[in-house]
C-alpha cells in the first residue's frame, strides 16, 4: 500500500561551505544588533506573498526563494520552515514533508555522534516547529510531536527531562499506544507487530483536539502506521472545521522509500 505524500520543497540545500551554527539563545537573541535585526526581517519580508487580489503567483514566490542563501543557523532555518509549511497549508495541503540536517555539519562528521543523537535533535527541533503553530490561522487546536511507540516516547520524555505537555498547546507522545491502564515502559507486542510490517494492530488512534500531527524518529516500518492514521483524520468535517495537518519531520522519506 503506498502511502500518498505531498512533498514541501524547502530549497534549503546544503554544502560543506554552509555548516549549520547551533541556534541562538535567548539572551542572544534579545541583545543582537540593529544590522541584524535587519538581516532577519529581510528573510521574512522579501518573498512575495499572495493576495486575495492577485498578487505574486507560485511560480515567483519559488523564484524568489530559490534566490535566498542557505540559512546561516538553525533559528532562521526554523523560521524558513515554518513559514514553508503555513504556505502549504493555506494552499490546501494536509501531507507535508520538513526535511534538513538536524546537527551542524560538523557535528554529524563526528564519530563519537550516535543515531540517538540525532534523534534527540530532532525531537527538540520538531517541538519548536510544533509551538509555531500553536494559536495560529493555519490549525485549529494543538499540535502533537509523535515518536513511533510509547517505550521510545518514554525514555525522550526521560532523557530530556520533559512533561507529555512541555508547552501549551504541545503534546509529546506516541503513533502507537497501549490499552488504557497498562503502564508497561516495554511492550513486546510493539515490537513483534513492526517486525512483522502489519500495522499498529488497532492501537493508533487521533488525538481529539489536535490540529497538526508532526511525525519524528520514524522509520519505513511505522509509515504504515502514519497512514493509518492518516485514514481515520483525512474524512472531511461536517462543522466546517480544518482538516488536521500531518508533517513527516526530517524522516528522510527519499531513503525509507524509493516508490514515493
Amino acid at each position: 500500500m503506498k502511502l500518498s505524500i505531498t512533498a514541501l520543497a524547502l530549497a534549503l540545500s546544503l554544502s560543506s561551505s554552509h555548516a549549520f551554527t547551533p541556534p541562538p539563545t535567548l539572551s542572544s537573541l534579545s541583545s543582537s544588533s540593529t544590522s541584524n535585526n535587519r538581516h532577519e526581517t529581510r528573510i521574512s519580508m522579501n518573498i512575495p506573498a499572495p493576495t486575495a487580489s492577485g498578487g505574486a503567483t507560485p511560480e515567483e514566490i519559488q523564484a524568489a526563494a530559490n534566490n535566498e542563501p542557505p540559512p546561516s543557523s538553525f533559528f532562521e532555518l526554523q523560521r524558513a520552515s515554518v513559514r514553508a509549511a503555513q504556505a502549504a497549508i493555506n494552499d490546501g495541503k494536509t501531507l507535508l514533508e520538513v526535511e534538513f540536517p538536524p546537527l551542524p555539519a560538523q557535528v554529524l562528521d563526528m564519530d563519537d555522534v550516535s543515531a540517538y543523537d540525532v534523534a534527540k535533535a530532532n525531537v527538540n527541533l520538531a517541538l519548536d516547529f510544533a509551538r509555531s503553530f500553536v494559536s495560529t490561522d493555519e490549525i485549529e487546536g494543538d499540535v502533537a510531536v509523535m515518536l513511533p511507540d510509547e517505550s521510545e516516547c518514554n525514555i525522550m520524555l526521560e532523557d530530556l527531562k520533559l512533561e507529555p505537555k512541555p508547552y501549551p498547546g504541545v503534546i509529546l507522545t506516541s503513533l502507537r499506544k497501549g490499552e488504557e491502564g497498562d503502564t508497561r515502559m516495554f511492550k513486546p507486542e510493539n515490537l513483534f507487530i513492526g517486525l512483522m510490517g502489519r500495522g499498529s494492530g488497532g492501537t493508533v488512534k487521533p488525538i481529539e483536539g489536535v490540529g497538526m500531527y508532526v511525525i519524528v524518529v520514524a522509520s519505513a516500518q511505522e509509515l504504515p502506521d502514519v497512514e493509518e492514521l492518516y485514514e481515520q483524520i483525512k474524512t472531511p468535517t461536517t462543522d466546517g472545521g480544518k482538516e488536521p495537518v500531518i508533517v513527516f519531520y526530517n524522516l528522510k522519506l527519499d531513503v525509507l522509500r524509493g516508490d514515493l
